[in-house]
């Protein structure tokens, strides 16, 4: 099945992830809660994994849960998020 084209939304997600300056900023725009259950809750399934491959792993979920939601979030939202962290 062939990629669907990148749109001018795909760019503004992408800058606003690469913007994100801690792993907290891209738990944020992923949607996950700033609590310390709710962020154990999503991190959980990757400590079995090595060190280094667990925090990959992990914001690979985070940048696809990123762009997951930004397709139903304002993207001016978004960033007026990032530069408040």
């Amino acid at each position: 099945m062939p990629r669907p084209k990148k749109t001018n939304e795909d760019d503004q997600i992408e800058e606003v992830i690469r913007r994100a300056s801690c792993i907290g900023d891209l738990e944020r725009l992923a949607g996950i809660a700033g609590t310390l259950e709710a962020r154990s809750d999503f991190w959980k399934p990757y400590c079995s994994f090595p060190a280094h491959q667990s925090i990959d792993e992990g914001v690979a979920e985070l940048k696809r849960r990123i762009r997951l939601v930004s397709r139903t979030i304002d993207q001016g939202q978004k960033a007026a998020e990032i530069d408040r962290g």
